[in-house]
């Protein structure tokens, strides 16, 4: 997975600068280019201004047209700011635009339009209990997203020594651990495979239990010696006997990745891609940033 075009959202809340640091340092290991993207709430009004304009007075139309305009020229000189910095500083091209609207339905507006192969976005930490929280606008996203998503969480991802990737054989986690081979190479990162085993509980296929297990063994240990040899990266892995997302997660305390990389399951009867409960927990509950890749 190489991604080439990376869309950020961007809230000017406490965690920004963890958000940017997190898409710059991405976007150098895979010479990408940025696009900035604010988007102003529409709960400032209700509906769109054209629907609006009938139902309010004049007056009070053009103060709220005129608040729209403020902000956005606002919005849009900061974005300028940061996106010139980068452009300069970094060397990456690095543009930007803002939007009104729903948060999340414009970005994910945004990145199906413009082809993006990842969004970055950013959790929020819960002052009263310091957890670190997946907002609503962000969980839609992540939902929904075509692309591939990075949720900064904790921590920003500018530092990798450590990747943690949740693999089931599948054809989305072994494209999650393409991906993170990529960086690994790039970084000199070492990887954590983590594989939930959950068969033991079926009774009635005793019989084939160990075998199954046994095969799962001999595979793993063939993907750790070919990531080894031929790519130079140090692989460990991981069976753990408890739910993918149990597993995960503890994982994620035993190992304390710099990031968790898991795939995204593809469901073709609907317009976009629903992640699948497992990686929803992951990203709901751990502590540290999370990459759910999926192959556009």
């Amino acid at each position: 997975m190489q991604f080439k075009k990376i869309l950020v959202g961007v809230d000017f809340t406490d965690i920004t600068d963890q958000i940017l640091q997190s898409a710059i340092y991405i976007a150098k290991i895979f010479n990408s280019e940025i696009k900035l993207v604010h988007v102003i709430e529409n709960t400032i009004f209700p509906v769109a201004l054209d629907d609006l304009e009938p139902l309010v007075d004049p007056e009070e139309f053009k103060k709220i047209v005129e608040t729209v305009e403020r902000l956005t020229e606002e919005a849009g000189k900061k974005l300028e700011e940061i996106a010139s910095q980068i452009n300069e500083r970094e060397g990456i091209k690095t543009s930007y635009i803002v939007k009104t609207g729903d948060i999340a339905e414009e970005i994910l507006e945004i990145c199906e339009q413009g082809n993006f192969d990842l969004v970055v976005i950013g959790a929020h930490k819960n002052a009263l209990t310091e957890s670190i929280l997946l907002g609503n606008e962000a969980e839609k996203i992540v939902n929904k997203a075509r692309s591939s998503v990075l949720v900064v969480k904790g921590k920003s991802v500018d530092n990798i020594k450590k990747l943690l990737v949740g693999y089931d054989f599948l054809p989305n986690s072994i494209e999650a651990l393409e991906t993170a081979k990529e960086i690994a190479k790039k970084v000199g990162a070492e990887i954590d495979i983590i594989h939930a085993d959950t068969e033991e509980g079926f009774a009635h296929f005793a019989h084939i239990y160990e075998t199954v297990f046994q095969k799962k063994i001999s595979l793993l240990k063939e993907l750790k010696e070919k990531l080894e040899k031929e790519d130079s990266i140090k692989v460990d892995f991981e069976i753990i006997k408890a739910e993918p997302a149990v597993a995960i997660l503890e994982a994620i305390k035993d190992f304390n990745p710099d990031m968790v990389v898991v795939g995204k399951r593809q469901r073709k009867d609907i317009k976009r891609f629903f992640l699948g409960t497992i990686a929803m927990k992951v990203v709901k509950n751990s502590p540290v940033p999370v990459l759910i890749v999926r192959k556009r």
